[in-house]
Protein backbone atom coordinates (compact mmCIF):
# COMPACT_ATOMS: atom_id res chain seq x y z
CA UNK A 1 0.00 0.00 0.00
CA UNK A 2 1.09 3.53 -0.99
CA UNK A 3 0.57 6.47 1.63
CA UNK A 4 1.30 9.82 1.04
CA UNK A 5 -0.90 11.85 3.24
CA UNK A 6 -3.02 11.87 6.30
CA UNK A 7 -6.36 12.39 4.42
CA UNK A 8 -8.92 9.74 4.12
CA UNK A 9 -7.72 9.20 0.59
CA UNK A 10 -4.19 9.85 0.61
CA UNK A 11 -3.26 6.54 0.36
CA UNK A 12 -3.84 3.86 -2.95
CA UNK A 13 -6.05 1.60 -1.17
CA UNK A 14 -8.71 3.90 -0.43
CA UNK A 15 -8.32 5.51 -3.63
CA UNK A 16 -8.62 1.98 -5.58
CA UNK A 17 -11.78 1.34 -3.61
CA UNK A 18 -13.34 4.23 -4.59
CA UNK A 19 -12.59 4.15 -8.08
CA UNK A 20 -13.77 -0.08 -8.13
CA UNK A 21 -16.94 1.66 -5.98
CA UNK A 22 -18.49 3.94 -8.59
CA UNK A 23 -16.83 2.07 -11.32
CA UNK A 24 -19.72 -0.08 -10.11
CA UNK A 25 -22.20 1.45 -9.34
CA UNK A 26 -22.32 3.52 -12.35
CA UNK A 27 -22.41 0.03 -14.14
CA UNK A 28 -26.03 -0.53 -12.27
CA UNK A 29 -24.68 -2.27 -8.93
CA UNK A 30 -26.38 -1.96 -5.83
CA UNK A 31 -23.75 0.13 -3.09
CA UNK A 32 -25.26 -2.33 -0.59
CA UNK A 33 -24.08 -5.33 -2.85
CA UNK A 34 -20.48 -3.57 -3.59
CA UNK A 35 -19.64 -2.81 -0.29
CA UNK A 36 -20.19 -6.00 0.93
CA UNK A 37 -18.19 -7.44 -1.88
CA UNK A 38 -15.16 -5.07 -1.34
CA UNK A 39 -14.86 -5.26 2.46
CA UNK A 40 -12.27 -6.65 3.58
CA UNK A 41 -11.67 -9.59 6.47
CA UNK A 42 -11.24 -7.98 10.25
CA UNK A 43 -8.01 -8.86 10.81
CA UNK A 44 -6.49 -7.05 6.99
CA UNK A 45 -4.26 -4.11 7.92
CA UNK A 46 -5.82 -2.55 5.38
CA UNK A 47 -9.72 -3.13 6.61
CA UNK A 48 -9.57 0.34 8.19
CA UNK A 49 -8.49 2.46 4.49
CA UNK A 50 -11.75 0.63 3.09
CA UNK A 51 -14.08 0.77 5.44
CA UNK A 52 -13.40 4.83 5.65
CA UNK A 53 -13.95 4.95 1.55
CA UNK A 54 -16.78 2.92 1.56
CA UNK A 55 -18.51 4.84 4.28
CA UNK A 56 -17.87 8.05 1.53
CA UNK A 57 -18.73 6.72 -1.27
CA UNK A 58 -22.28 5.30 0.44
CA UNK A 59 -22.87 8.85 1.93
CA UNK A 60 -22.08 10.24 -1.69
CA UNK A 61 -25.10 8.68 -3.05
CA UNK A 62 -27.26 8.32 -0.19
CA UNK A 63 -26.82 5.06 0.30
CA UNK A 64 -24.47 4.96 4.17
CA UNK A 65 -26.81 2.74 6.46
CA UNK A 66 -26.81 3.69 10.31
CA UNK A 67 -25.61 -0.08 11.04
CA UNK A 68 -22.84 1.03 8.68
CA UNK A 69 -22.16 4.55 10.11
CA UNK A 70 -22.05 3.04 13.33
CA UNK A 71 -18.90 0.50 12.96
CA UNK A 72 -17.32 3.56 10.97
CA UNK A 73 -18.02 5.36 14.29
CA UNK A 74 -16.72 2.83 16.39
CA UNK A 75 -13.81 2.59 14.36
CA UNK A 76 -12.47 6.14 14.73
CA UNK A 77 -13.59 6.44 18.38
CA UNK A 78 -11.46 3.32 18.87
CA UNK A 79 -8.80 4.10 17.83
CA UNK A 80 -7.27 1.37 15.89
CA UNK A 81 -6.53 3.19 12.60
CA UNK A 82 -4.22 5.28 14.08
CA UNK A 83 -2.76 1.81 16.07
CA UNK A 84 -2.08 0.23 12.95
CA UNK A 85 -0.64 3.67 11.52
CA UNK A 86 2.04 3.99 14.42
CA UNK A 87 2.78 0.58 13.83
CA UNK A 88 3.75 1.03 10.16
CA UNK A 89 5.98 3.61 11.19
CA UNK A 90 4.01 7.08 11.07
CA UNK A 91 5.61 10.00 13.03
CA UNK A 92 3.31 12.26 15.56
CA UNK A 93 2.48 15.00 12.87
CA UNK A 94 1.15 12.71 10.49
CA UNK A 95 -1.14 10.63 13.52
CA UNK A 96 -1.98 14.23 14.97
CA UNK A 97 -3.20 15.06 11.23
CA UNK A 98 -4.70 12.17 10.32
CA UNK A 99 -7.04 11.97 14.23
CA UNK A 100 -7.98 15.43 13.14
CA UNK A 101 -8.96 14.50 9.42
CA UNK A 102 -11.15 11.38 10.99
CA UNK A 103 -12.93 13.31 13.35
CA UNK A 104 -13.75 15.79 10.34
CA UNK A 105 -14.44 12.95 7.87
CA UNK A 106 -16.87 11.70 10.29
CA UNK A 107 -18.72 14.68 11.44
CA UNK A 108 -18.98 14.79 7.29
CA UNK A 109 -20.90 11.83 6.50
CA UNK A 110 -22.90 11.75 9.94
CA UNK A 111 -25.42 14.39 8.37
CA UNK A 112 -27.08 12.89 5.30
CA UNK A 113 -25.97 14.30 1.78
CA UNK A 114 -28.98 16.93 0.53
CA UNK A 115 -28.30 15.73 -3.20
CA UNK A 116 -26.87 12.54 -3.85
CA UNK A 117 -24.71 11.29 -6.51
CA UNK A 118 -26.67 9.83 -9.23
CA UNK A 119 -25.06 7.23 -11.85
CA UNK A 120 -23.10 8.36 -14.79
CA UNK A 121 -23.43 6.63 -17.90
CA UNK A 122 -20.25 4.29 -18.14
CA UNK A 123 -17.87 5.56 -21.34
CA UNK A 124 -18.63 3.62 -24.13
CA UNK A 125 -15.79 2.15 -26.19
CA UNK A 126 -15.02 3.47 -29.83
CA UNK A 127 -13.14 2.74 -32.85
CA UNK A 128 -9.77 4.83 -33.58
CA UNK A 129 -7.53 4.59 -35.97
CA UNK A 130 -4.68 5.10 -33.47
CA UNK A 131 -5.80 1.58 -31.88
CA UNK A 132 -3.34 -0.68 -30.56
CA UNK A 133 -0.58 -1.52 -33.21
CA UNK A 134 -1.08 1.46 -35.50
CA UNK A 135 1.85 2.81 -36.93
CA UNK A 136 2.49 6.60 -36.81
CA UNK A 137 4.93 8.22 -38.92
CA UNK A 138 5.88 11.96 -37.88
CA UNK A 139 8.62 14.47 -38.53
CA UNK A 140 11.36 15.71 -36.16
CA UNK A 141 12.35 19.27 -35.90
CA UNK A 142 15.05 18.68 -38.46
CA UNK A 143 12.66 17.59 -40.63
CA UNK A 144 13.69 13.84 -40.59
CA UNK A 145 10.67 11.39 -40.29
CA UNK A 146 10.38 9.05 -37.80
CA UNK A 147 7.26 6.44 -36.47
CA UNK A 148 5.69 5.66 -33.08
CA UNK A 149 3.72 2.14 -32.45
CA UNK A 150 0.56 2.43 -30.33
CA UNK A 151 0.09 0.04 -27.56
CA UNK A 152 -2.06 -0.93 -25.36
CA UNK A 153 -4.26 1.87 -25.22
CA UNK A 154 -8.09 2.29 -24.48
CA UNK A 155 -10.68 4.68 -26.29
CA UNK A 156 -13.92 5.56 -25.57
CA UNK A 157 -16.34 8.49 -26.19
CA UNK A 158 -15.35 10.37 -22.89
CA UNK A 159 -12.01 9.22 -22.62
CA UNK A 160 -8.87 8.08 -23.64
CA UNK A 161 -5.57 6.19 -22.29
CA UNK A 162 -2.71 6.47 -25.03
CA UNK A 163 0.59 4.69 -25.07
CA UNK A 164 3.07 4.88 -27.30
CA UNK A 165 6.43 3.43 -28.29
CA UNK A 166 9.33 5.00 -30.50
CA UNK A 167 11.60 3.32 -32.74
CA UNK A 168 14.70 3.92 -34.23
CA UNK A 169 13.40 5.04 -37.75
CA UNK A 170 14.80 8.09 -39.14
CA UNK A 171 14.84 9.09 -42.55
CA UNK A 172 14.67 11.42 -45.19
CA UNK A 173 11.44 9.90 -46.61
CA UNK A 174 8.31 8.73 -45.41
CA UNK A 175 8.85 5.51 -43.82
CA UNK A 176 7.24 2.38 -44.92
CA UNK A 177 5.64 -0.64 -42.74
CA UNK A 178 9.48 -2.52 -43.97
CA UNK A 179 11.31 0.14 -42.42
CA UNK A 180 9.47 0.26 -39.32
CA UNK A 181 9.84 -3.66 -39.42
CA UNK A 182 13.54 -3.44 -39.46
CA UNK A 183 13.98 -0.24 -36.90
CA UNK A 184 14.31 -1.47 -33.03
CA UNK A 185 12.01 0.14 -30.47
CA UNK A 186 14.07 2.77 -27.54
CA UNK A 187 13.69 1.21 -25.02
CA UNK A 188 16.01 -0.55 -22.13
CA UNK A 189 13.27 -3.08 -20.22
CA UNK A 190 11.85 -5.06 -22.75
CA UNK A 191 13.60 -8.39 -22.87
CA UNK A 192 16.36 -7.25 -19.86
CA UNK A 193 15.97 -10.45 -17.70
CA UNK A 194 18.61 -8.53 -15.54
CA UNK A 195 16.16 -5.63 -14.60
CA UNK A 196 12.91 -7.47 -14.32
CA UNK A 197 13.72 -10.25 -11.81
CA UNK A 198 12.58 -11.00 -8.20
CA UNK A 199 12.84 -9.37 -5.74
CA UNK A 200 13.60 -6.35 -7.99
CA UNK A 201 10.47 -6.45 -10.23
CA UNK A 202 7.96 -9.23 -11.02
CA UNK A 203 9.55 -11.03 -14.15
CA UNK A 204 6.39 -10.81 -16.13
CA UNK A 205 7.41 -6.72 -16.83
CA UNK A 206 10.14 -8.84 -19.06
CA UNK A 207 7.75 -8.53 -21.87
CA UNK A 208 7.04 -4.78 -20.91
CA UNK A 209 8.16 -1.05 -22.16
CA UNK A 210 9.53 1.06 -19.85
CA UNK A 211 10.18 4.02 -22.02
CA UNK A 212 6.11 5.12 -23.33
CA UNK A 213 4.52 8.09 -24.15
CA UNK A 214 1.30 7.45 -22.55
CA UNK A 215 -1.73 9.72 -20.72
CA UNK A 216 -4.71 9.49 -19.64
CA UNK A 217 -7.23 12.07 -21.42
CA UNK A 218 -10.76 13.40 -19.94
CA UNK A 219 -13.67 14.35 -21.87
CA UNK A 220 -12.35 17.97 -22.97
CA UNK A 221 -9.02 16.71 -23.83
CA UNK A 222 -10.38 13.19 -25.83
CA UNK A 223 -12.04 15.61 -28.01
CA UNK A 224 -8.86 16.51 -29.32
CA UNK A 225 -6.80 13.18 -29.32
CA UNK A 226 -8.36 12.61 -33.27
CA UNK A 227 -7.64 15.92 -34.41
CA UNK A 228 -4.60 16.58 -33.48
CA UNK A 229 -3.39 13.75 -33.92
CA UNK A 230 -3.82 13.98 -37.61
CA UNK A 231 -2.38 17.11 -37.55
CA UNK A 232 0.91 15.64 -36.76
CA UNK A 233 0.83 12.04 -37.50
CA UNK A 234 -0.24 9.86 -40.23
CA UNK A 235 -0.82 6.14 -40.15
CA UNK A 236 1.12 3.69 -42.54
CA UNK A 237 0.02 0.33 -41.19
CA UNK A 238 -0.97 -1.58 -38.64
CA UNK A 239 1.19 -4.10 -36.52
CA UNK A 240 -0.77 -7.07 -34.41
CA UNK A 241 -2.41 -5.86 -30.47
CA UNK A 242 0.30 -6.51 -28.41
CA UNK A 243 -1.83 -6.37 -25.57
CA UNK A 244 -0.90 -5.53 -22.05
CA UNK A 245 3.06 -4.43 -22.73
CA UNK A 246 3.42 -1.62 -21.06
CA UNK A 247 5.65 -1.02 -17.60
CA UNK A 248 6.56 2.78 -17.41
CA UNK A 249 5.65 6.22 -18.75
CA UNK A 250 8.27 8.53 -19.14
CA UNK A 251 6.91 11.67 -21.18
CA UNK A 252 3.07 12.80 -22.34
CA UNK A 253 2.03 15.00 -25.43
CA UNK A 254 -0.30 17.52 -24.22
CA UNK A 255 -3.64 17.99 -25.58
CA UNK A 256 -4.47 20.77 -23.88
CA UNK A 257 -2.88 23.81 -26.01
CA UNK A 258 -5.53 25.84 -27.82
CA UNK A 259 -4.43 24.57 -31.30
CA UNK A 260 -3.18 21.89 -33.20
CA UNK A 261 0.10 24.24 -34.47
CA UNK A 262 1.04 23.84 -30.95
CA UNK A 263 0.33 20.29 -30.44
CA UNK A 264 2.54 19.68 -33.66
CA UNK A 265 5.42 22.15 -32.17
CA UNK A 266 5.65 20.53 -28.53
CA UNK A 267 5.08 16.64 -29.78
CA UNK A 268 7.85 17.33 -32.38
CA UNK A 269 10.09 18.67 -29.45
CA UNK A 270 9.36 15.99 -27.13
CA UNK A 271 9.99 13.31 -29.47
CA UNK A 272 13.41 14.58 -30.97
CA UNK A 273 14.61 14.77 -27.43
CA UNK A 274 13.71 11.43 -26.12
CA UNK A 275 15.47 9.96 -29.35
CA UNK A 276 18.70 12.08 -29.04
CA UNK A 277 18.98 10.80 -25.44
CA UNK A 278 17.33 6.88 -26.06
CA UNK A 279 18.47 6.33 -29.57
CA UNK A 280 21.68 4.02 -27.74
CA UNK A 281 19.35 1.97 -25.59
CA UNK A 282 17.23 -0.37 -28.00
CA UNK A 283 16.14 -3.70 -28.07
CA UNK A 284 18.05 -6.31 -29.33
CA UNK A 285 15.10 -7.88 -31.10
CA UNK A 286 13.84 -5.66 -34.30
CA UNK A 287 10.31 -4.79 -34.12
CA UNK A 288 9.20 -7.36 -36.52
CA UNK A 289 10.79 -10.30 -34.59
CA UNK A 290 8.83 -8.46 -31.67
CA UNK A 291 5.66 -8.40 -33.12
CA UNK A 292 6.09 -12.28 -34.52
CA UNK A 293 6.62 -13.23 -30.55
CA UNK A 294 3.45 -11.26 -29.49
CA UNK A 295 1.49 -12.95 -31.89
CA UNK A 296 2.82 -16.63 -31.08
CA UNK A 297 2.71 -16.01 -27.22
CA UNK A 298 -1.15 -14.29 -27.02
CA UNK A 299 -2.11 -17.37 -29.41
CA UNK A 300 -1.56 -19.86 -26.81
Amino acid sequence: MGTWSAAIFGNDTSCDTKDEFFKRYNNGEEPEDIKNDLLPAEDDDDRYDVLFSLAYCLWEVGGLKDDFLAEVKEAVLSGKDIEIARELGADDKFINKRITNLAEFLEKISVKKERPKKRVAPPVPVESKYKNGAVMAFKYEDGMWGALIAIDGHFFDKETIYKYIQTTVKTMDKPTMDDVRKSYVIDANFHNRERNSLPFRAPQFYYAFDNCIAAYLNARATKKFEPYNDSFFEVIGYLSDWGACSGGTHKAFDYSVKTAEEFKTYSAWILTNAYNKGIFAHTDMTVDEIDKEFIERLSR
